[in-house]
């Protein structure tokens, strides 16, 4: 879920903070307020395009903050593989220079554009005018397909992925016994040097961290040394030390019990910080004591961490991962050894796994023709209520054969993947007379955004709601009436358990709103700007009669409101 949107100096808006809900979040506006400006904010944290011209005029650069709470796991992966900690919250901040510079954050830690493109589709997924982030993309129109099949779709699946990497493991591992015999020779050498490294080491687990701590106080041995040394003297051994200050004013407190009621329990809590200052003075003057330096020393650790860090630079971030891949080496040589009945046993594993594969494939790819036709009427079913009645739709679920594919099949040659053996299309046609067609060809921002709703209605059939916040621009396009009604209706009931951002100039669709916010823009001493407020209760009546009625809301158009909204909450 997106709980907060921060965005400074884009375009018309000059400093605007939004914070977000869960279920359907609207935006509402008049024309040319600024409401899709919110949008781009959105694509710049997905690790869109920036360009210098949307710095808003006089300002030196423009930042967008999300503040995320993902839902699922899918994220953690880009993350972890950057090297960031995963937390529960995300931060992601955007900033765009007016040198034409771009910097990302990921929690205030630089990274790279390509990160936020990975994160992306597990945070925000964007459908408008301009642009749509992902349904025209194959791999999710099979997901959506997939998903379809409900729990014997998530099994075939799932027995079709772990077929592929067990048949993918043992192929690969034929391939490197049987290669060519002088790279197999320079492998086993070369293996065999590795691991000898490593064990001439005698890596202990964790013995770098021990080192490094060494080291540090190696280095700086002089200043703990005189920091002890002071501190020492200042808590007990000098003149005026703390702990003679201590006793003399118990002592001074003692002397006056006789007319203060509370000075012997002051002088107590006085000795008792004594007694502590002492203690704190011994525990320092023996850690002085043991400060000895050997002059050699250093020179020992420094030596032993360029031997284990250049292990590490190799092998991993840790001793133990250095063992890990220690290991990995062993096991690989000991393949690359076998004679040749191993490699000979190893070919019936291959074959026997090439098989699972293809009855897993096959038996996954007839359930997803059956389930593409049933998608295809249901989607059908919600356009027919998005004013898109005359629409088609189909879902084609073809071979993806490849001239050297690994597995035969009918004939054909097919390459095997975790997916399996399939590409999936969906097609679509808006209009009576035109041809079906991919859905990078064909559809219109609008129409894919309500081409995408409905999929994800039809999909979901229930389900829990989508762990990515889906962000609707001008979903309304060409949409009236009736058919206006049962768009806010659909975009609420997805919502659900999850989260909706729609851009909207449609009061039937703003009436199911779970939160407002009203775009507006004003122009004060010379300069436009735009702000973003959340509506209360009544605001939000008045709101939706405006986008009835025009700038002038009357009693009728309130009403009229106020009846819109009660229905659309039943």
């Amino acid at each position: 879920m997106l709980r907060d949107l921060h965005i400074r100096n884009l375009a018309v808006i000059a400093d605007v903070s939004i914070e977000l809900g869960p279920g359907f979040n609207v935006l509402s506006g008049e024309t040319g307020a600024g409401k899709s400006i919110v949008v781009d904010a959105l694509a710049l944290l997905c690790g869109g395009r920036a360009a210098t011209d949307l710095i808003r005029t006089g300002a030196d650069r423009l930042t967008v903050t999300g503040v995320f709470e993902p839902r699922g796991d899918g994220w953690r992966e880009p993350l972890a593989a950057a090297g960031l900690e995963a937390a529960d919250e995300l931060v992601i901040r955007r900033e765009v220079a007016k040198t034409g510079r771009s910097r990302a954050f990921v929690d205030d830690k630089p990274v790279t554009l390509k990160l936020l493109a990975e994160l992306a589709p597990f945070l925000v997924r964007i459908h408008g005018q301009r642009e749509e982030l992902g349904l025209r993309t194959p791999d999710l129109q099979r997901a959506w397909l997939d998903r379809c099949g409900g729990t014997e779709g998530a099994e075939l699946a799932a027995r079709t992925a772990a077929a592929y990497e067990r048949w993918r493991r043992l192929a690969a591992r034929r391939a490197r016994l049987t290669g060519d015999r002088r790279v197999r020779d320079e492998r086993i050498d070369f293996l065999r040097f590795q691991i000898a490294e490593i064990d001439d080491a005698r890596i202990e687990p964790g013995e770098e961290e021990e080192l490094r701590r060494e080291r540090a106080v190696l280095r700086h041995a002089e200043a703990i040394r005189s920091a002890l040394d002071g501190a020492t003297a200042a808590l007990y051994e000098q003149d005026g030390a703390a702990y003679e200050l201590l006793e003399s004013g118990r002592r001074q407190l003692l002397e006056i019990t006789d007319w203060e009621p509370e000075p012997e329990g002051w002088a107590a809590e006085l000795e008792e910080l004594r007694i502590r200052t002492g203690e704190l003075a011994d525990v320092l003057r023996r850690r002085l004591g043991d400060l000895e330096v050997d002059p050699g020393r250093l020179g020992v650790v420094e030596d032993r961490l360029a031997v284990l860090e250049r292990l590490l630079k190799k092998h991993g971030p840790t001793s133990a991962e250095v063992l890990r891949r220690r290991d990995e080496l062993a096991a690989e040589l000991d393949e690359l050894s076998a004679d040749d009945d191993a490699l000979e046993g190893l070919e019936a594993e291959v074959a026997a796994a090439l098989d699972d594969y293809r009855e897993a494939a096959v038996e996954l790819s007839r359930a997803r023709t059956a389930w593409g036709g049933k998608l295809a009427r249901r989607v059908l079913r919600e356009l027919r209520q998005l004013a898109l009645d005359r629409a088609r739709f189909e879902v084609a679920v073809e071979r993806r054969t490849r001239q050297d594919g690994a597995l035969e099949l009918a004939g054909d040659r097919l390459e095997p993947s975790p997916a399996g053996i399939d590409r999936v299309t969906f097609r679509f046609s808006p209009n009576p007379g035109e041809e079906l067609r991919p859905l990078a060809r064909v559809a219109s921002g609008g129409e894919l955004a309500r081409l995408y709703l409905a999929v994800q209605l039809a999909a979901r059939r229930g389900e829990e709601a989508s762990a990515e916040t889906l962000v609707f621009d001008e979903v309304d396009a060409g949409v009236g009436g009736a058919e206006a009604a049962a768009l806010g209706e659909k975009l609420r009931r997805l919502a659900r358990g999850g989260q909706i951002l729609a851009v909207t100039h449609l009061p039937q669709v703003a009436s199911h709103a779970d939160l407002h916010f009203k775009v507006e823009k004003t122009v004060a001493g010379g300069r436009t700007l735009t702000t973003v407020r959340a509506l209360d209760d009544e605001q939000h009546a008045t709101e939706v009669a405006r986008m009835l009625a025009g700038a002038e809301v009357t009693p009728a158009s309130l009403s009229h409101a106020r009846e819109l909204i009660a229905e659309a909450i039943g």
